[in-house]
């Protein structure tokens, strides 16, 4: 059941790309390598439970590559990546409150 669905279906669509572009075809492997908005948009569908729906379309092998991927960095340690030089301590932060809840 939709609990916030998205009017705009333009933005929805650019917000799904974005998201499928950033564990395909610009994939860091380093997460502090990664764009911040990305890395946070991430975070945020993966809390709001719509990381699956946005990987949806995608064939069998890049969906599996792109939740792979996602899931390797959600299961990242939130305080030791925040710890870390040039980290975004409050999107560690944001990943915590969520793994936490």
């Amino acid at each position: 059941m939709t609990t916030h669905p998205v009017t705009n279906t333009t933005e929805k669509q650019r917000l799904v790309k974005k998201l499928q572009e950033c564990v395909l075809e610009k994939w860091v492997n380093d997460p502090h390598r990664m764009d911040k908005r990305t890395l946070g948009l991430l975070i945020l569908a993966h809390a709001s439970d719509v990381l699956e729906n946005a990987y949806s379309t995608l064939p069998d092998e890049k969906y599996d590559m792109a939740m792979n991927r996602s899931k390797d960095l959600l299961d990242l340690d939130p305080d030791i990546e925040a710890s870390k030089p040039n980290a975004t301590e409050m999107i560690w932060a944001v990943l915590s409150a969520f793994n936490k809840s």
